[in-house]
């Protein structure tokens, strides 16, 4: 099949001698050309693909950047070549990942780069890869769609040139071993990797969603809270790969992408040529400039975006606080929800109407008849609406006797025992948690010590306004149906520190809690020392691809009886991860202590961070998520029944 080549070059000359380089090098290129952006734009409907663009980006008459745009946003496929008289320094974000050309040209190179680019090998088979259509180039090589026989998924394949050298071969290696270790939920992962027909290859997450630096070439647009949403992702991902020291190349704006529902992939940008970055430090200023092309005037911008923004400009930033503002501001430009009248509302407004035209029609029946009437229907209304769900007493604990238990990778000794919760505090015990503050008009008699003076004294987990309506109603809350008897989550440290005084108990530091999950003996999970797919986490198994399973939410407390420890505690391998006593230094935060996160969530997606072993220092006292709740623990045994 011959390969489709279209220059747009407004030097007649030049675009001749580019013709000759390319046929040179593949006799079966079909090559247009035309001189200017106009008739390029025109010129593109007449391919039902493109294989190779090769363009100026300035012209004298026409523009550049619409016609890049236009190429783009029908032919995400084609590799683009620029071929250019001018210094595109002023272009950086708009050219970001393109191969620039300057005059006069290398012409063996340019061959060669043109050669490589139309060549393929789609259809040959890389086991377990079959591979498909050629897709853009990254920075490691060629890639292709491909096919994964062995797990049943689709994929990229990523591999070296044929003439690469041993140095460049060792390099691709080594990096495609880091960028396998280094993954996060926002990185696109790297699979396995091999060698074939010449070429060493590695597998990568299936991704193929426009980054920031073509969104900017498409003239769209994000809002505020998606720029803080970019900001945060984007430095926890930093975060993450500076605390493992795995080395990287700077984060641009071709490395961000966005999915039509609002999904941001970073490029997985670990490579073990690049040096140290100095952690808890990143230089923003790249990428800001993508930022503030795609965000609206200044003047219609949160003023605390504003000052973001300003800070990342100003060069290399303490990561961490830049991260935590981004995402409070995340949450606060976050939309009200809001929540339909219910068809039981409508119902029973007609069900009053019904009942008053009655009573004119029956005014003769007698009052105690009209009284019984008048009961039914109130207490219809009542009970729908003006009273709690169904709730569940959830306050089962389970004794925890001293002795020898492990501690991380050490056998040490528990010399009290204590009692822990069952099961995780659910929506329905932390209500009446909330009403009791209400009625007490002060959170006095049971806030912690350390609460901050400007903490919400009620203690209502955030967005509980919307939360409780949804329960209240059997609305669906961020897509999924919550009970009372689902655990308690979008609640800080200190939250889970004053219901558990109120409640008589505390939280239990991260030894208690490491010793009631493993047992005497220490498993790794609760129910062994061998993962399986169990309870409610969505870590896969080996060679699973998590996506391709079905979804998790958090569910009822005792809706996962194989989530159970040794000594028959229930739900710390999945439903919500927990907040504990225990403070402790982080590595990614600069700040003194931490609030210590333990157990897996149904967000998790690693193996690893299912492992009871795993102690999670990322989050300040203050934060509130939807996958972070807490059980409570007691040093005496709970009131006899």
């Amino acid at each position: 099949m011959s390969a489709n080549v279209l220059i747009v070059q407004p030097d007649a000359a030049v675009a001749d001698r580019l013709g000759q380089l390319i046929a040179a090098g593949t006799a079966d290129a079909v090559v247009g050309f035309v001189q200017t952006p106009q008739e390029g734009i025109v010129v593109l409907d007449q391919y039902a693909d493109l294989d190779l663009f090769v363009c100026e980006l300035y012209y004298t008459q026409g523009d550049g950047l619409a016609l890049l745009a236009a190429v783009r946003a029908k032919f995400r496929r084609a590799r683009i070549i620029i071929v250019t008289n001018y210094n595109l320094h002023y272009f950086n974000e708009h050219i970001q990942g393109l191969t620039v050309f300057p005059l006069p040209l290398d012409e063996a190179l340019f061959i060669s780069t043109c050669q490589d680019t139309l060549a393929t090998l789609e259809g040959h088979h890389f086991p377990p890869f079959t591979l498909g259509q050629k897709q853009p180039p990254d920075r490691w090589g060629d890639c292709y769609a491909a096919y994964d026989t062995g797990v049943k998924r689709d994929v990229f394949v990523i591999m070296t040139h044929s003439w690469a050298s041993a140095a460049e071969v060792t390099r691709f290696r080594n990096g495609a071993a880091l960028m396998a270790q280094a993954s996060h939920p926002n990185v696109q992962a790297v699979y396995q990797a091999g060698e074939c027909e010449g070429h060493d290859f590695f597998a990568r997450e299936k991704w193929d969603m426009p980054s920031l630096a073509e969104l900017v070439t498409a003239g769209e647009t994000i809002d505020p809270r998606l720029a803080a949403q970019i900001i945060h992702i984007v430095g926890s991902v930093i975060i993450f790969w500076d605390s493992h020291k795995f080395p990287h190349t700077p984060v641009g704006s071709a490395d961000v992408s966005l999915s039509p529902q609002g999904v941001i992939k970073v490029a997985n940008c670990v490579d073990p040529a690049q040096p140290e970055t100095t952690a808890g430090l990143t230089d923003f200023r790249a990428l800001v400039q993508t930022i503030d092309a795609l965000l609206p005037a200044s003047e219609l911008r949160p003023d605390r975006l504003s000052s973001i923004l300003n800070v990342l400009r100003s060069g290399p930033v303490p990561l961490a606080q830049i991260v935590s503002e981004a995402q409070s501001l995340d949450i606060d430009l976050a939309p009200e929800r809001e929540i339909e009248v219910s068809e039981e509302h409508q119902i029973a407004e007609k069900a009053i109407k019904v009942e008053r035209r009655k009573q004119q029609v029956f005014q003769y029946l007698t009052f105690i008849a009209f009284g019984a009437v008048t009961l039914a229907v109130g207490y219809y209304i009542y009970a729908q609406f003006f009273t709690d769900p169904p709730a569940r007493a959830f306050d089962e604990m389970i004794k925890i006797p001293a002795g020898d238990y492990f501690y991380q990778e050490a056998s040490v000794t528990m010399d009290h025992t204590f009692y822990i919760d069952k099961y995780e505090v659910t929506f329905g015990q932390y209500l009446n948690f909330l009403r009791a503050v209400a009625k007490a008009g002060s959170d006095k008699k049971w806030r912690h010590p350390s609460q901050p003076p400007d903490k919400d004294q009620l203690h209502e987990p955030l967005d509980w306004g919307n939360i409780f309506k949804c329960i209240r109603y059997q609305k669906p809350y961020n897509k999924e149906m919550l009970t009372l008897d689902d655990p308690v989550f979008n609640i800080d440290w200190y939250d889970a520190q004053a219901y558990a005084k109120w409640a008589g108990k505390r939280l239990p530091d991260e030894h208690e809690w490491e010793k009631a999950a493993r047992g005497a003996k220490g498993n790794i999970f609760p129910w062994g020392n061998a993962f399986e797919l169990k309870a409610n986490n969505s870590a896969p198994p080996e060679g699973v691809d998590r996506y391709s399973l079905p979804p998790h939410y958090p569910t009822v407390v005792d809706q996962m009886p194989e989530d159970k420890s040794p000594y028959g505690v229930c739900g710390m391998a999945g439903n919500v991860s927990e907040w504990t006593d225990t403070l402790a230094p982080s590595e990614k935060i600069n700040a003194e202590k931490i609030a210590v996160i333990r157990g897996a969530n149904f967000r998790t997606n690693s193996v690893e961070h299912v492992m009871l072993t795993h102690r999670n220092t990322d989050y300040v006292p203050g934060t509130c998520e939807f996958w972070l709740g807490f059980r409570c623990a007691s040093d005496t045994p709970p009131p006899a029944k």
